[in-house]
């Protein structure tokens, strides 16, 4: 059975002895043997040719090493051993093709490999010099006018000094020489003049290159534009080419996410598995898009655009290093397993949140203000903690309509509360703004949900007999009867008086009234209500309230 014929090899060996046969003789190729096919009598005649070009070296190698013998001029033999070397290498190489081509297998694993070390400084150039040479040609008739300024620079400094020196040469020939002296100064004259006019006719061409350059040389827009139109000419395909097959793996690996995530039963996604999944298919849809944008430009031939992603790429490596540590803590919020959990509370530019979920983005949720809802990239809440949720926790003191008091001192209803600002209405009208976390840092109390008003009232020391038994009830007595007709029966819960201490000039009593959220906006006047309705009481029992008294003692 024939061997099959195998056209690459066969081709190339084929080629290499027809161009040896006819550098040996310029003998026309022989027909093919009888009894051969096509292809195996043209394998023959290729050996044949290989065989002759073989013996022929062979036979000059012999013939050298003979001559090297019996020469005996060093030179010669210097000559002669250099050229036996040659010889030499060039049969070794045709018996390897002629190895190659009989045997027709690959002899690369029977060859000794050559060790050789790496060198990152060599890799680096050769990957750089497509786009180093793409940047010098976008750069070349720049670089040409910058060169021509400074080649008229340095002849307009030669053409300075000479044309100087003529002058001062001149200035020295008007006044009286010795004949011997004069012809000396006149030929140093004569020298400086020509150099001067070399220099100035240099000067007058290379201004006229350089005006030409500067005449014929395009607007930064329109070398821009033409820039960009060629290299999209020629490379535009490839880019267009790379970039589909980073989209269609990119979005491939998403697509499949997208679909494992829906064959998954519910209540999984949860799961560390999942999210992990999830992250995997993440990053290789990102790394393999960049793997099949670079196969793509590499089948190009493009290396000019493959050099630019793989120094991206260097780059961000390089940029990644110092942000590890970051990325880490990153990655565990992703998988659920960082500081900052789901389904607990964190605060975030001074305003609480809860955690809704965490993934690529971390989705926050405040139900109680307005626009509560935000979606961030998951790196923001590195560095964050988060708490378990309490079980009568409220993620915000208030609600829209809510009244409420601030450590400030100002009291007024909210009229709106967002992540970034809470709006009051004060009393009179004032519109009081705050932004969330200030406003949160005013410790605010939420007076809708009722409130005590507290006050403190004295009688004279005449009255101590009945200090801590008619005065306190008939105090009380008074506020239940009145009380209801200001504040309105249904707000008011509760009023007391108690007797609270002897001061230096009278019998204090304290008082305090307990009312219900809707009548908040009447906090601010109830002080002097209770204190004016304590002082008609005083009035219908005949109390005297005391004047502050000041003692002076004398020695």
């Amino acid at each position: 059975m024939n061997a099959p014929f195998r056209l690459p090899r066969r081709w190339a060996a084929a080629l290499v002895a027809a161009c040896v046969t006819t550098g040996a003789g310029g003998q026309p190729p022989t027909e093919p043997t009888p009894g051969y096919p096509v292809a195996e009598a043209g394998a023959l005649q290729s050996l044949e040719a290989l065989q002759r070009a073989l013996a022929m070296k062979e036979a000059e190698a012999a013939a050298l090493q003979e001559q090297l013998a019996t020469t005996a001029d060093d030179m010669q033999r210097d000559d002669v051993r250099r050229r036996l070397v040659e010889v030499r290498a060039a049969i070794e190489e045709q018996r390897r093709q002629f190895d190659g081509f009989a045997a027709d297998v690959d002899l690369g694993p029977f060859s000794p490999q050559k060790e050789s070390k790496f060198d990152w400084q060599e890799q680096l150039g050769k990957l750089l010099e497509p786009i180093l040479a793409e940047f010098e040609n976008a750069t070349a008739e720049s670089r040409t006018i910058g060169q021509l300024r400074a080649q008229l620079e340095k002849v307009r400094t030669r053409r300075d000094l000479a044309d100087k020196a003529v002058a001062n040469l001149k200035t020295l020939l008007a006044q009286s020489a010795s004949p011997d002296l004069r012809v000396r100064l006149e030929n140093r004259r004569d020298v400086w003049t020509r150099i001067r006019d070399e220099a100035d006719n240099e000067f007058s061409a290379l201004n006229l290159q350089l005006q030409g350059r500067l005449a014929g040389r395009k607007s930064v827009l329109d070398q821009t534009t033409a820039y960009a139109k060629n290299f999209f000419r020629t490379r535009g395909l490839n880019l267009l080419l790379g970039i589909g097959a980073f989209c269609a793996v990119f979005f491939g690996f998403r697509y499949g996410e997208r679909l494992a995530r829906r064959l998954r039963r519910r209540g999984t996604e949860k799961r560390f598995s999942s999210r992990l999944a999830a992250l995997l298919f993440h990053v290789f849809s990102v790394l393999g898009g960049l793997v099949a944008m670079m196969l793509t430009f590499n089948l190009a031939g493009d290396w000019f655009l493959l050099g630019i992603v793989v120094i991206f790429l260097f780059g961000v490596g390089w940029a990644s290093i110092k942000t590890l540590p970051q990325q880490i803590e990153t990655i565990k919020l992703m998988l659920n397993v960082g500081a900052v959990r789901e389904g607990q509370l964190i605060a975030y530019d001074g305003t609480p949140y809860r955690v809704d979920a965490l993934g690529l983005a971390a989705h926050l949720n405040n139900p109680w203000l307005e626009g509560g809802t935000r979606l961030l990239p998951v790196s923001f809440l590195v560095g964050l903690n988060s708490r378990p949720i309490g079980p009568d926790e409220t993620l915000f003191p208030c609600e829209k309509g809510d009244w409420v008091a601030l450590a400030d001192g100002l009291t007024g209803q909210v009229v709106s509360q967002t992540p970034g600002s809470v709006v009051l209405n004060a009393a009179g009208g004032t519109r009081a703004t705050y932004a969330t976390a200030a406003f949160l840092g005013l410790q605010p109390r939420n007076l809708s949900t009722g409130f005590r008003v507290e006050t403190t009232f004295g009688v004279d020391y005449r009255h101590q007999a009945v200090a801590t038994t008619d005065i306190p009830a008939k105090m009380r007595a008074k506020l239940q009867a009145e009380l209801p007709r200001l504040v309105g029966a249904e707000n008011l819960a509760d009023v007391q008086v108690a007797f609270a201490g002897a001061n230096s000039s009278s019998l204090d009593y304290a008082v305090w009234a307990d009312l219900r959220g809707a009548a908040a906006p009447l906090r601010a006047r109830l002080p002097g209500l209770l204190q004016r309705l304590l002082v008609e009481a005083c009035n219908e029992n005949g109390w005297t309230i005391p004047f502050p008294q000041l003692t002076v003692h004398r020695e």
